[in-house]
């Protein structure tokens, strides 16, 4: 039948399917040391979970004083509210075969970060149980790539990177009290405050929250001095201190300084306008380099910025004392007529500009005011 039909009328129809975007800023993986006592069954380098038991189906022992690092950041990130969807782990000092010794070789922290590249999903790296050089490593590595890395420091006077410095990773002071010995601190501080402090924040779109000023299950709070906090702040560390008989996050910095919340919405920016961009090109039989394409790629700017607006990361448009509009984001591109016909012949669009204000958070509310028995 279809064989007459086409005697008469050819139909042929293409999918223009966009492509996929696999970025994810909400997930974390967890990198640590494989079970102390030994696994149930053989336990990938790289894998994902989507509850406890999963975990400690491979061996991992999540509660007691024996419990694994790997075990106890689990559990913490499983106990917050909302539940994380998924957890990634990736195993430190696991085992592959060299390709040309065809012998095993035991991998690195960046051996398994590099190969954990390959795996979609996860944004955030937990450092926990590994030694204060390996987590420098890791801290060092994140810087280069467009992730973010929590990790806990015990000792603010002497630091495991120099603050002001790193702008991807953020550390978390898990003492319950000023210089506590590293025996008595609670494990569920120890290897699982950073990642309830990810947990929380992360639930929320990128945009959309604050690191600071939220509420973390089974983690204990530290009872420090104005002087001990001055110090955290200064080496931009977060803790937590139970306030109104809740525990609650303060600080939200990386340890170069920024708030944590601004480098994720800037990776979720970057990402989302890229995608965007990729899609017309990809879709679309070809892009003219004309005023009509190049308004196109401006389109798609405005369409991420608009999103980046809904979601919080971008601040709306305002207005000053005197009426006059403070937009939230503003967009340029050239002009077709104004381009180069060398710069055409490369069919390279350049000077795309953008700029939007971040509507920021605020962390702290101070009111002055009075009474009187005057009128008012």
């Amino acid at each position: 039948m279809s064989d007459n039909l086409d005697m008469l009328a050819r139909v042929d129809i293409t999918l223009n399917t966009p492509i996929s975007n696999n970025a994810n800023f909400g997930n974390n993986l967890i990198i640590g040391p494989a079970p102390s006592k030994g696994a149930v069954k053989d336990i990938p380098l790289i894998g994902v979970y989507n509850k406890l038991e999963d975990v400690i189906a491979l061996g991992y022992v999540a509660t007691g004083e024996d419990a694994d690092p790997v075990g106890v950041a689990a559990r913490i990130a499983f106990s917050q509210s909302p539940k994380p969807r998924e957890v990634y782990i990736a195993i430190v000092g696991g085992e592959t075969v060299d390709g040309d010794l065809h012998e095993p070789v035991k991998l690195t922290v960046i051996d398994v970060l590099n190969r954990a590249l390959s795996v979609d999903g996860w944004y955030c790296i937990q450092s926990v149980g590994l030694s204060r050089e390996e987590v420098k490593e890791i801290i060092e590595w994140t810087e280069t790539q467009s992730k973010l890395h929590g990790y806990i420091e015990t000792n603010p006077d002497d630091p495991i990177v120099e603050p002001n410095k790193y702008f991807r990773s953020y550390a978390v002071y898990p003492c319950t009290e000023e210089g506590q010995d590293n025996a008595n601190i609670p494990l569920e501080n120890k290897y699982g405050m950073s990642i309830a402090m990810a947990v929380k924040a992360m639930s929320i779109h990128a945009g959309g929250e604050t690191w600071a000023n939220k509420t973390l299950a089974t983690v204990s709070p530290s009872k420090l001095s104005s002087t001990f906090i001055k110090t955290l702040e200064t080496n931009n560390i977060s803790w937590v201190c139970n306030i109104a008989s809740k525990n609650v996050t303060l600080g939200g910095k990386t340890s170069g300084g920024e708030w944590i919340d601004v480098i994720r919405f800037r990776d979720w920016l970057q990402n989302d306008m890229q995608v965007r961009i990729v899609n017309l090109l990809v879709v679309n039989p070809k892009i003219p380099y004309t005023d009509k394409g190049i308004g196109l790629v401006e389109n798609q700017m405005l369409a991420s910025l608009k999103d980046g607006q809904k979601y919080g990361g971008i601040a709306e448009s305002e207005f000053d004392e005197y009426g006059n509009e403070i937009k939230g984001y503003v967009t340029s591109v050239p002009l077709a007529a104004s381009i180069p016909s060398t710069a055409k012949n490369t069919r390279t669009l350049t000077d795309c500009k953008f700029s939007a204000r971040l509507s920021g958070a605020i962390h702290l509310v101070e009111i002055t005011g009075e009474l009187t028995y005057e009128n008012l």
